[in-house]
């Protein structure tokens, strides 16, 4: 079942890659979680459902989903402890798209870290355009990748970045408190 599940997540997301957006809103650096907004688009004529992978040593929670055509929420429910399945309205007509919002939050020590005044945000990102959000009252002092830095109107730092590749980008980003 796991390799089929995988084997499906790889082949029906991959095409449409280009149309995703993902934002981690990295949340108080002692809990080492982030909450996540993922926009996807599905165009699978006849698809009834889309499976989100759950990554690897993270721990999901807080899980939502809306149709971004109509603003109401969508069924889901855990796969296996391996994906979020998503109910569509109805099945994907021919030549037709199903767009969506997943809201989630994980927990991942590994992946976000702190080291004294710093934070760590180290991740491989699949999805084409990403941003990471850090915590207020914190500024950036490194980034792995080109990016453009922001400033969001709460005044936490915004980092944004492009994933030009066919796999996975490794993305590293530091933040330090301010004193």
């Amino acid at each position: 079942m796991a390799k089929t599940l995988l084997l499906f997540l790889l082949t029906s997301t991959a095409a449409f890659a280009q149309h995703e957006f993902t934002v981690y809103e990295l949340l108080a650096p002692e809990t080492h979680r982030f909450a996540i907004i993922y926009d996807v688009m599905s165009s699978t004529e006849g698809a009834a459902f889309y499976l989100n992978p759950i990554r690897k040593g993270s721990k999901a929670s807080d899980e939502h989903v809306i149709d971004l055509a109509t603003g109401k929420e969508l069924k889901f429910e855990i796969v296996n402890g391996e994906a979020l399945k998503v109910y569509f309205a109805a099945p994907i007509p021919k030549q037709g798209v199903a767009r969506f919002r997943i809201f989630k939050t994980y927990e991942d020590a590994a992946s976000y870290t702190t080291q004294g005044d710093r934070i760590v945000f180290d991740r491989p990102l699949g999805v084409r355009r990403n941003v990471v959000v850090l915590p207020a009252g914190y500024e950036l002092i490194g980034a792995s990748v080109p990016s453009i830095v922001s400033t969001q109107p709460d005044g936490r730092v915004r980092i944004s970045m492009l994933n030009d590749r066919d796999d996975q980008l490794p993305v590293k980003i530091i933040g330090r408190k301010l004193p």
